[in-house]
């Protein structure tokens, strides 16, 4: 069993909002009369999710480091972090039960899967599209809880800093 996601942004320039949406889109137009089930706002090297268009948080994000390497995440008052891992050439995190994700990069240019501790794959993310409002499509290949999911789409903002 899969389940697919897209993530549109709002607009191109000016707006820090991206939706995500079920499924597997191609074209932003395609989206228009749906309602996005995740809203990710971006603002400066803060992240958060809320649920529908205009949620409260669900979760919240921030980037941190030099070389903007390090991440932490707070989900219902708990606290844990990810980053890259010079060791593995992976950037990963830890979910609020301790178990380890890491993202590894794919042979094509924004293409990543998400392995757990075990090396099974439970994500694919590919930020590729003709679309310019289209911001990646991630595909979940294993049954995750709410807050592994919150964490996993607020990770693919991590893989933005891997070039």
């Amino acid at each position: 069993m899969t389940i697919s996601f897209t993530y549109i942004k709002e607009s191109y320039l000016f707006n820090k909002r991206t939706f995500v949406y079920p499924g597997l889109i191609e074209t932003s137009s395609q989206a228009e009369d749906l309602t996005p089930i995740w809203t990710i706002k971006v603002h400066e090297r803060e992240a958060s999710i809320c649920q529908g268009r205009s949620g409260a948080s669900v979760m919240t994000s921030i980037i941190e480091g030099a070389n903007k390497d390090l991440v932490q995440f707070k989900y219902n008052n708990k606290l844990t972090n990810g980053g890259f891992d010079g060791t593995k050439s992976t950037w990963a995190f830890i979910d609020f039960d301790g178990q380890r994700f890491d993202w590894i990069a794919g042979m094509m240019q924004d293409c990543w899967k998400l392995e757990d501790s075990k090396g099974t794959l439970v994500a694919q993310f590919m930020g590729l599209s003709r679309d310019y409002k289209i911001r990646g499509s991630l595909v979940l290949h294993a049954k995750v809880s709410e807050s592994q999911i919150a964490l996993i789409h607020l990770s693919t903002k991590m893989l933005k800093y891997s070039t």
